[in-house]
Order: C-alpha cells, then structure tokens, then sequence
C-alpha cells in the first residue's frame, strides 16, 4: 500500500510541476472569474480554505557544492524557511541532499498552544523511520 501510495503521489507530483495540479486550476479559475467580475461562491471557498501545512521543497546546491555524506560537508541544511501562512499552522521546506539525507525546516508560531515545530519534527522523523521499516520488509 505504502509503494502504491508513493506511486500515485509521485504521479501526481510530475502533474503538478507540469501545470496539472488540481489546485492551481482551481486558483486559475478563481482569478479568472475575478478579472471578469463574476461570483463563484465555490471558488472562493475553495481559495479561502486555511492551509494550515504550507510546505515547499527547497535548493540545497545553491553554492555548488554537492552533498556527501560523511565528508566535512555533512553540516550543510536547509539554510532557510518561511512562517506558516495561518497563526496556528506550519511551514515546512525541505530538501533532498542525495538519496540517503533529508533536510527539513519547521516553523510554527510558539503564541499557539496547539503549535509544536518540535513535536512536528519529531513525528516526521519517526514517520520516515517507520515507512523505511516498511519498505524493507520482503514483498508478500
């Protein structure tokens, strides 16, 4: 399920990057109908919904220096962020060093008692340790 999961999702990824993303059609749309004057109660629900997980990847080659595991550069990061665009939610970028090293940056506003970047941190660490868990195991 879990290989099914990340197939679909990387599908829908390339889609997106190529334009196809369902949100970015929806926001076209919204703009659209805006510039023309027209309502679309829909639309602008759609458009006024909270995120409250903004997420982003990230370049982690902008010095040209390539990651490697091991070396004197293995104290590269993500070097940067952004804030979650609602008070009580998240910002999250990350980054693909290689294909064994992920970086992340978490933010979350500490005047939200619901907030917690720390415990956010922590359960996508145990999360990935899990799904590699999973994906190490022999296929039925």
């Amino acid at each position: 399920l879990l290989r099914t999961a990340a197939a679909n999702h990387q599908m829908r990824t390339k889609d997106a990057i190529a334009g196809k993303g369902i949100d970015r059609h929806l926001f076209a749309l919204y703009v659209v109908s805006r510039g023309m004057g027209l309502e679309s109660p829909f639309l602008e629900g759609v458009v006024g919904l909270p995120w409250t997980l903004s997420t982003s990847q990230i370049p982690l080659n902008q010095s040209g220096k390539k990651f490697k595991a091991g070396s004197e550069n293995q104290l590269l990061s993500a070097s940067g962020g952004f804030g979650p665009v609602v008070d009580d939610g998240y910002g999250v970028c990350y980054g693909f060093a290689d294909e064994s090293n992920l970086f992340f940056h978490v933010t979350s506003k500490k005047s939200f008692s619901n907030t917690s970047s720390s415990t956010f941190q922590d359960t996508i660490h145990r999360t990935l340790q899990e799904m590699v868990q999973l994906l190490e195991e022999p296929r039925s």
